[in-house]
């Protein structure tokens, strides 16, 4: 094991700002990152040691992680033909019910689920809503697909399509509040689109990632590629809330994001800061409110997914090749450095819990992973259970409201972990 040698020394902790559940988000893991700041984070304190509980295999691929509602059920979307939108029993993962009403490009996203229990998950050709039940409520027609969506602070349904389109729905009608605000004149969504740039986030996927929502201060926040650009970039939106003023405004732009960005960009706790990588081996912090750089790190790899960011400021980069597990705090004006470690190769999303604890997936060799509980302000592995089968590289990592661990892999497999109580 390898530690920084600033893991084992004094470190400066930036102020802990817990965050508020959101009273329009359901009570459980609800987003695809967790929350509208995409934090990858859970306010439910982890456990140090877990054991299996029950594995799924799907047809086709799993691309995201699953959502929960907080009230055992639990929801993933597959490439697999019939059934593209499963609901599980999160304490057996027996399936409740399935759809085949959406298509192969709902693998994109996973469902937003709202206090009364209802979903929302778009394919290639509609946002839909859907009851716990299955029963369908709404349709609406979209030009491209988005990757997962955010609820406004007045509760409305806001999300951007791969081709540079925002929409604002009623969430209980799926009728638009505002015209759709396009980014690129007059965007078409070609079917024959190249995949692999929507999981880079590279020049033929104009916007890539899922958006983040500061719903306090009314910023929507994603990646952007505008056409002629040379490179990708963050941009802002202020989203007006109320019933006199609703509507969707420019605020601002951040254009250096080289070779694009594979990261839905993370919000802290407070609001302040912007996190996310690119493609040039980088993890930014942006300041919230002008999109100018406070600062940037090389991580020395390009990571595949979002970073996971804690209360307390401490960040956990998305895995990516050989790339080592690490933790970076963020002092305020700078990063440091606060443990990495080489002997464990990150193949996944990091996910933090409360109690300073992190799920993370590693390799073991032969294409074979290992779910390992790690103490993130020292490095220290806590547990270390092993995946079934050959999974590769997982797709994101869900901690529920009563602590179980669930973790998807590309291949379609879906694993359950409990804490030992």
């Amino acid at each position: 094991m390898e530690l920084s040698a600033l893991a084992l020394g004094f470190v400066l902790a930036a102020p802990v700002v817990v965050p508020e559940r959101d009273p329009v988000y359901a009570p459980g893991w609800s987003a695809t990152h967790a929350d509208a700041s995409n934090s990858d984070y859970s306010l439910v304190p982890g456990s140090a040691r877990i054991v299996h509980a029950w594995s799924r295999s799907f047809e086709g691929m799993i691309n995201l992680g699953p959502t929960s509602d907080g009230h055992g059920q639990l929801y993933v979307t597959t490439s697999g033909p019939g059934c593209r939108l499963h609901a599980l029993d999160r304490a057996t993962g027996r399936t409740l019910w399935c759809t085949d009403a959406l298509d192969r490009l709902a693998l994109a996203s996973s469902p937003l689920l709202d206090a009364d229990r209802n979903l929302y998950i778009a394919d290639g050709a509609s946002m839909h809503s859907f009851r716990h039940d299955g029963g369908k409520r709404w349709e609406t027609p979209l030009i491209g697909f988005p990757l997962s969506a955010q609820f406004t602070a007045d509760g409305d349904l806001v999300f951007i399509t791969h081709v540079g389109v925002i929409y604002r729905l009623d969430r209980r009608t799926g009728k638009t509040v505002i015209d759709p605000l396009e980014l690129i004149p007059d965007p078409v969504f070609d079917p024959s689109w190249d995949a692999l740039a929507c999981m880079r986030g590279t020049r033929a996927c104009p916007s890539a990632n899922t958006p983040a929502l500061d719903r306090r201060a009314g910023r929507f926040i994603f990646t952007f590629w505008a056409p002629e650009s040379p490179a990708a970039g963050v941009r802002s939106m202020k989203i007006l809330a109320g019933a006199d003023a609703k509507g969707i405004t420019a605020d601002w732009t951040h254009d250096t994001l080289p070779g694009g960005s594979a990261a839905s960009p993370s919000l802290s706790a407070d609001g302040s800061r912007v996190y996310l990588t690119d493609n040039n081996q980088r993890l930014l912090a942006l300041d919230a409110r002008t999109g100018e750089r406070v600062w940037s790190i090389d991580i020395g790899y390009s990571a595949g997914g979002s970073p996971s960011v804690s209360p307390d400021g401490i960040i956990l980069p998305a895995g990516g090749g050989d790339a080592p597990l690490m933790a970076i705090r963020d002092l305020g004006n700078q990063p440091r450095v606060l443990w990495r470690r080489d002997d464990l190769q990150n193949r996944g999303i990091a996910t933090q819990a409360a109690g300073h604890l992190a799920y993370a997936t590693v390799a073991n060799g032969g294409g074979t992973l290992d779910l390992v509980v790690v103490d993130v302000q020292t490095g220290k592995v806590h547990d270390r259970e092993h995946l079934p089968g050959k999974p590769m590289f997982t797709v994101g990592t869900t901690v529920d409201s009563d602590g179980t661990v669930y973790v998807p892999t590309i291949r379609g497999g879906l694993h359950a972990y409990v804490p030992v109580q």
